[in-house]
């Protein structure tokens, strides 16, 4: 029970991935990244592995993919390597503008994925094709959005357009949440965010990209210039204050 898009980026130096599904704390096994620090790589790569998720697919993707491997001849591999692969269902981008997307015939229906201009929707157990569709267009209406907002307007679009279902509950609630973007301006992520066990978690993972932006100046500070550190500092109890 899970969707995300993915979206990439080479002229702006951007790439990330948001995600959400109703499984807590699914950040140890989706998504994984590879080769987007400290330093921007054309060869880096986000992926999501998903459904029947099975992360080992992730990483012999990323092993083959720095030898050169097409992501057709990484799936023809897959496929030898892993049987159960007609469960899976994988998505990824890679820093150099590359799309990848599979969705095995015995993953959750409904399941599909959908390849655009530089980004990848890609859901199972989904409300119908509904949602999937809905990320797919807006990713692609939002091609000059910040990437981090293009990824966030995306997944609110699968949510408002179905989100998650099971035939026998109905819908059911996103949970967990993330957000994650590379720029290559330092030596880590642009965002990264994650929503733990929250019954409205793409909502909440929205406040916490707005409230998160706000530390940028300060990490940047603390990085290029620390003594200009506390100019910036009041931000972060300006944060916590605003909560208690």
């Amino acid at each position: 029970m899970t969707y995300a898009v993915l979206a990439t980026n080479p002229e702006r130096q951007e790439l990330g991935i948001a995600l959400c599904t109703i499984t807590l704390n699914a950040s140890r096994i989706t998504p994984l990244h590879h080769g987007l620090l400290p330093d921007w790589n054309d060869n880096g790569l986000i992926v999501t592995a998903q459904a029947t998720a099975n992360p080992m697919n992730a990483y012999k993707m990323f092993e083959l993919w720095d030898k050169g491997w097409t992501f057709e001849a990484i799936e023809d591999e897959l496929a030898k390597s892993d049987e159960f692969f007609s469960w899976r269902q994988i998505g990824a981008v890679s820093a150099g503008g590359e799309i990848y997307g599979y969705t095995g015939d015995d993953a959750f229906d409904h399941k599909s994925h959908i390849i655009g201009d530089g980004s990848i929707a890609i859901g199972n157990f989904c409300d119908g094709p509904s949602p999937v569709a809905a990320m797919a267009e807006v990713l692609d209406d939002c091609r000059d959005e910040p990437m981090a907002e293009r990824l966030l307007n995306a997944l609110e679009s699968g949510r408002d357009a179905g989100g998650q279902y099971d035939p026998a509950r109905g819908h059911v609630p996103e949970v967990f949440a993330t957000l994650l973007v590379f720029d290559g301006k330092q030596p880590w992520p642009a965002v990264d965010l994650r929503v733990e066990l929250d019954m409205h978690a793409v909502a909440k993972l929205r406040r916490l990209y707005e409230q998160a932006r706000r530390l940028d100046p300060m990490l940047a500070a603390m990085y290029r210039d620390p003594p200009s550190t506390f100019d910036e500092y009041q931000v972060v109890y300006d944060i916590v204050d605003a909560q208690v």
